[in-house]
């Protein structure tokens, strides 16, 4: 089994979090956890150079953001980092601020490798 962690940003209150993902059988990664983490940290332990190329699907395990508990989450098409995202229509990046005018949703193929502080 292959592991790894990506970041990501609470949409609500922009603060950074870990997603555990795994590559399973059929080749696709899969969110199994997600932690609260500080960006020293996160940059200490290179997650923010985790490149992640794939569909990133859910497991029913996966708690999603552990701010706000949202499943679902967004990658910005301006600096190509991800937040999590609830549904609504429009979103700022919780990266890097730009409005998210062409949102990318979990069932889509993601490449995070751009996952940068």
């Amino acid at each position: 089994m292959e592991a790894n962690v990506i970041l990501c940003r609470c949409g609500k209150c922009s603060k950074v979090y870990g997603i555990r993902v795994e590559r399973m059988a059929d080749g696709d990664w899969y969110r199994t956890w997600a932690f609260k983490l500080s960006e020293k940290s996160a940059g200490r332990e290179g997650f923010d150079k985790t490149p992640i190329r794939g569909n990133l699907n859910a497991t029913l395990e996966y708690p999603g953001c552990p701010y706000c508990g949202t499943i679902g989450f967004v990658q910005c098409g301006y600096c190509g980092r991800i937040s999590c995202w609830n549904g609504e229509s429009s979103l700022n990046c919780s990266w890097c601020g730009k409005l998210m005018e062409n949102i990318v949703d979990a069932n889509e193929k993601f490449d995070v490798s751009a996952n940068q502080f």
